[in-house]
């Protein structure tokens, strides 16, 4: 049974190597005595399609000047650079080639813990290289240097620095993800966004070259019983805003102090419940807001716009 199964991991590691490339990047940096020079940068990406559509991170490409893609059989290619959502850290690269091998597409929304994992991308260069694991954890949320990132796949399959960008496949070699970090003091930890998170705004990335993400225009915080005991509040859950900026929350009449509890009759928890929400929500909907303030529940309509760049 266990060579059985080698057999069909073998395999599928097989089948998926030709979708995977190397991401090499060209940056310029000013050095300590103000020089300007070159910075080389690696990452992976996956063939989309046969007409040479790359998916990558976009922290693997942000601020590149020369973006270069080698292929499995070793051809390397200019890439331009279609589109990049920084919020979401997916960047769609282009190149023109023949014979690309686009990877299959799994479907993440299906996804249970347990389930066997395989990534596969080009770590420092060196070429293709595999870890596998299981799905640790799903719609996870870590805080980036750029973002929350959200809706993530939690894996124990190693993600090396380079693998950023790659594939992680499931037991029949779709795509379920693409790694984007790994939590460096630990070990056994990453994250992959979700394919279907790459689904939602590929045509967008092609089409426009970014994603307008939508925006509510609060600061807020998960309220909880400590929260809620030091400002004497009568409830314990929620989004309690701490900061509503101008923008279409303060139109609408939000304050700090309130106390979100339902978005169009969908209960809010706290703040991840109310993110997620909103990224699901398109610019120019309009969402019906249930909220607490000074012991009264109120509503109010707040229209989403596009966040600020």
């Amino acid at each position: 049974m266990f060579l059985e199964f080698e057999r069909k991991l073998v395999e599928i590691v097989d089948r998926v190597v030709p979708s995977v490339v190397s991401v090499s990047t060209t940056r310029l940096a000013r050095t300590q005595l103000s020089q300007i020079v070159p910075v080389q940068g690696q990452g992976s990406g996956v063939i989309l399609t046969d007409t040479g559509f790359i998916v990558s991170n976009a922290h693997v490409v942000d601020g590149a000047r020369d973006v270069e893609v080698t292929l499995n059989d070793g051809r390397t290619f200019k890439a331009v650079v279609v589109g990049e959502t920084k919020t979401r850290d997916l960047a769609i690269l282009r190149i023109e080639a023949e014979g690309l091998v686009p990877i299959n597409m799994g479907d993440s929304s299906k996804l249970k813990v347990g389930q066997f994992t395989i990534a596969i991308g080009n770590p420092l260069g060196l070429g293709s290289s595999v870890t596998f694991g299981m799905v640790s954890a799903v719609d996870r949320t870590i805080q980036s240097e750029r973002s929350f990132l959200e809706g993530l796949i939690q894996t124990s399959a190693q993600i090396n620095p380079g693998n950023s960008g790659g594939a992680l496949v499931d037991s029949e070699g779709k795509l379920i993800g693409v790694p984007t970090a790994m939590i460096p003091w630990s070990q056994g930890i990453g994250f992959a966004i979700a394919v279907d998170t790459l689904k939602d705004v590929f045509g967008e990335l092609v089409e426009t070259g970014t994603v307008r993400t939508p925006w509510m225009g609060i600061v807020g915080v998960t309220l909880n019983r400590g929260i809620a005991s030091h400002y004497n509040l009568a409830i314990d859950t929620g989004a309690l805003l701490l900061e509503v900026p101008k923008g279409p929350s303060r139109i609408a009449g939000l304050k700090p102090g309130d106390v979100i509890i339902a978005i169009d009759d969908v209960d809010m928890s706290g703040m991840e419940d109310l993110r997620k929400k909103v990224l699901r929500g398109k610019i120019g909907q309009k969402l019906r807001i249930r909220f607490f303030r000074n012991r009264d529940v109120l509503e109010t309509y707040v229209e989403l716009t596009s966040a600020p760049q």
